[in-house]
């Protein structure tokens, strides 16, 4: 079960706030004065827990404040597909139907913290600027090519390329060059597995030929990418122009 804070706050000045307009390229001052009139509500989301639930009717939208979540649909109790996932910046809530009901599980990864916004409050001030609906759109575009890339790992690339695949998509999603880095990575290979559409143990054989090959330092929630550039090239990475997040999203 979440926990509620005390009582709602204004978004101005507040993490949500500049997690929310980082995402959203190109606000102007009057734009970043509208958010300030949102509201929101904290909550905090055990790991393991639900953010949201498939087919459940989206009025809320929630800004991951802290914290890692997937967004993934179940198959049957012991197999899942995990979509994708969801870093601090990231908002919940965006992938509904025609009814406007989740398309897919959100679940916590690790302790989450979120701010609940109202869906109808964020659209009324669409309407009143430009750039926060561009901003809506940019956050609608970012997860239609994250569904894309997640297509074509799944369908075209072999076990091998997958991986790196993943391993770099999570590193651009925090690291802002291509040079050598390391970032949060609170993924087990069980969750990479769900992921990749691979068993436990071919993501392990690819794990361990990569950290033979000196490209890669994996430990329990850390990541390190020795050469980005030729891991990139291997698998033909494209850069989106969706990655880079605010700073300072390290997980829980």
């Amino acid at each position: 079960m979440t926990e509620q804070f005390a009582h709602p706050h204004h978004f101005q000045k507040d993490r949500p706030a500049e997690l929310l307009g980082n995402s959203m390229p190109g606000l102007t001052d009057q734009d970043w004065l509208l958010l300030g009139g949102l509201r929101s509500v904290h909550r905090f989301v055990g790991r393991g827990r639900h953010l949201l639930n498939e087919n459940e009717d989206v009025t809320m939208l929630k800004v991951i404040c802290k914290g890692w979540a997937v967004r993934c649909s179940a198959i049957d109790k012991d197999r899942r597909q995990i979509l994708d996932f969801l870093l601090p910046g990231d908002v919940v809530g965006l992938n509904v139907d025609g009814r406007g009901q989740a398309l897919s599980d959100v679940i916590a990864l690790t302790p989450c913290e979120v701010a609940e916004v109202d869906q109808t409050a964020l659209h009324r001030l669409s309407s009143q600027s430009s750039g926060i609906t561009d901003g809506i759109q940019y956050l609608l575009k970012r997860n239609i090519a994250r569904t894309c890339d997640q297509a074509v790992r799944l369908g075209r690339m072999t076990a091998y390329e997958r991986v790196v695949s993943l391993f770099l998509d999570i590193f651009f999603r925090q690291h802002s060059t291509m040079s050598e880095g390391t970032v949060d990575f609170p993924i087990t290979q069980t969750v990479a597995a769900d992921a990749l559409g691979l068993s436990v143990v071919h993501v392990n054989r690819q794990v361990m030929r990569l950290r033979r090959e000196g490209e890669v330092a994996l430990t329990r929630r850390q990541l390190t990418l020795f050469d980005p550039v030729r891991l990139s090239e291997t698998v033909g990475y494209r850069d989106r122009g969706f990655n880079n997040l605010p700073s300072a999203i390290a997980a829980e």
